[in-house]
């Protein structure tokens, strides 16, 4: 993270030498205009901005395990983005990190810390548009991309993790949510807050739980409010849950704002949403939805929700819902998906009928402002290529072969997209409509890190495995390459393999795209 040279460019970062990617440490007082001077060093280096983190929790059935590997890494992530470990002013490349000590002259912070965070969390719970499909609890709204929907989630209410009502929906284990959560669904309010800027007086606000300065207390209110557990409805619309709690539902802070969602975002703020899926985005056309995306674009709205109608033989598959996300090809008359636009649009803003209400439209003037990060259905080895003298992600080999621009999702060709054998855990691909000729399912896109394939019993469901998220993988993509900023890709966009065996790289991949983000 070569943030200190990039703020030096700016004119607004620290004078002093020290490695690149670094800040000093030791104490700060507040200069006025937003910026902080350093006592020990006397320079003068520019105050972090806010951090808003959007958690988009996949809370389907067979997301247990994956859960329960986010839950041990949330309090690791909020300890490296608001405590940063220090490196060496004098040593070459700044040396290994390590924990800052006070008394030694020659640490300097790697990144700078956040000091002001607004975390919420949403489901991938969208219902499934009026028809009723068994493990669906709510089938018009599902959790409506309500932010803590265990306060306000409408299909929540019907498997909490403590309690849950429906019969065949588990209970959560014990120590899957720490014991300062209290089984109460209105503990927390729809975000949590955490702020450490002695400065500032407004990291003081008054309310139940509504703020606090105790990272450790901060954590466990992380975990309480992520950990929603399973028992979601298997058909799940990541991206547009993403949209609907940001834009739809209008997180913004407004003054007099009725908006279920209001306050969460902050205008000067970084925005880093941060995904946990093992599946596909099953984001679905429903027009009355829509919100102005279709006309905005030149079109009509064509509903899609005859999808859920488990007795309908128009879609991809004619007797399995899940198979109907998997099987078509981007774009044809059996994708019941929005356009990826939708989310993130890539026309030029002089462009005739350019949709305005994307993830970006959050920040506007600012797309450095939004972070993309997915942990989900991907290979374990993303692969990468060299450019610029820095490693990428090359996204054409994961997805395939761009054939008329890389903007053109419909148009990859996917049978160039990256698969074979992960180790002696068996076959996996980023194909799409890739069926398993053996199985229900398409093959995928990666297998659980350390486990066994049986080629009796290629189908069993003993091996946890996770599907290609080409359509997320996406998004990444746009957020990581495309020219937005400046003419320059953003390199805001990352993505990493949900089935390792612990997140630990994942979440160093989150707070490394964040921090790039936080120090500018």
């Amino acid at each position: 993270m070569v943030v200190l040279a990039a703020l030096a460019e700016s004119g607004c970062g620290p004078t002093s030498t020290a490695p690149d990617g670094a800040l000093d440490s030791g104490r700060d007082v507040a200069v006025g205009d937003g910026a902080v001077a350093d006592v020990d060093s006397g320079r003068t280096v520019p105050a972090t901005p806010q951090l808003d983190l959007l958690m988009v929790v996949d809370n389907s059935g067979s997301m247990g395990d994956n859960q329960a590997n986010m839950m041990a890494q949330l309090g690791p992530l909020v300890s490296q983005l608001t405590d940063p470990p220090c490196i060496s002013r004098t040593m070459p490349g700044g040396g290994t990190p390590h924990r800052c000590d006070p008394m030694n002259m020659d640490d300097v912070l790697q990144y700078p810390a956040v000091r002001d965070l607004h975390v919420g969390v949403v489901s991938t719970d969208l219902g499934t548009g009026g028809f009723l499909v068994p493990g669906c609890d709510d089938s018009e709204r599902g959790d409506d991309g309500r932010l803590n929907p265990i306060r306000n989630g409408p299909a929540l209410q019907a498997h909490l993790p403590w309690a849950p009502r429906r019969p065949n929906a588990p209970t959560a284990p014990a120590g899957f949510r720490p014991s300062a959560c209290l089984n109460d669904q209105n503990q927390f309010p729809n975000f949590i807050k955490y702020c450490s800027n002695t400065q500032d007086a407004s990291c003081d606000v008054a309310g139940p739980n509504a703020s606090t300065r105790n990272l450790d207390v901060f954590s466990d209110w992380f975990k309480c409010n992520a950990g929603i557990f399973i028992s979601g409805c298997g058909l799940e619309q990541q991206l547009e849950s993403t949209w609907r709690a940001l834009v739809q539902n209008d997180a913004r802070a407004a003054p007099g704002s009725m908006s279920p969602n209001a306050g969460f975002l902050r205008e000067g703020a970084v925005l880093a949403i941060v995904m946990l899926t093992d599946e596909e985005d099953g984001s679905v056309r429903q027009c009355d939805n829509d919100q102005g995306f279709s006309m905005q674009t030149g079109g009509n709205c064509t509903d899609a929700r005859d999808v859920y109608n488990l007795a309908s033989m128009d879609w991809a598959h004619p007797t399995n819902p899940d198979l109907r996300f998997y099987l078509y090809n981007a774009g044809d008359r059996r994708d019941p998906t929005w356009n990826l636009n939708r989310y993130y649009n890539t026309a030029p803003a002089s462009a005739a009928n350019r949709w305005t209400r994307d993830l970006l439209s959050l920040k506007p003037g600012h797309p450095e402002r939004v972070v993309f990060v997915a942990i989900a259905g991907v290979p374990l080895e993303v692969p990468t290529r060299p450019a610029g003298g820095q490693t990428v992600t090359d996204w054409d080999a994961l997805l395939g072969r761009s054939m008329d621009g890389p903007d053109n999702f419909g148009g990859r060709d996917s049978f160039t997209a990256i698969s074979g054998m992960q180790e002696v855990a068996g076959p996996f691909s980023m194909r799409a409509a890739n069926m398993d000729p053996n199985c229900s399912h398409v093959v995928p896109a990666c297998r659980r890190a350390g486990s066994t394939y049986n080629p009796i019993m290629t189908c069993s469901n003993s091996q946890q495995m996770a599907f290609p998220s080409r359509r997320i993988v996406e998004i990444a993509r746009r957020f990581d390459e495309h020219p937005a900023c400046n003419g320059q890709p953003c390199r805001n966009g990352l993505v990493a393999s949900i089935c390792a065996t612990n997140l630990t790289v994942a979440m160093r991949g989150v707070v490394q795209r964040i921090s790039a983000r936080v120090s500018r």
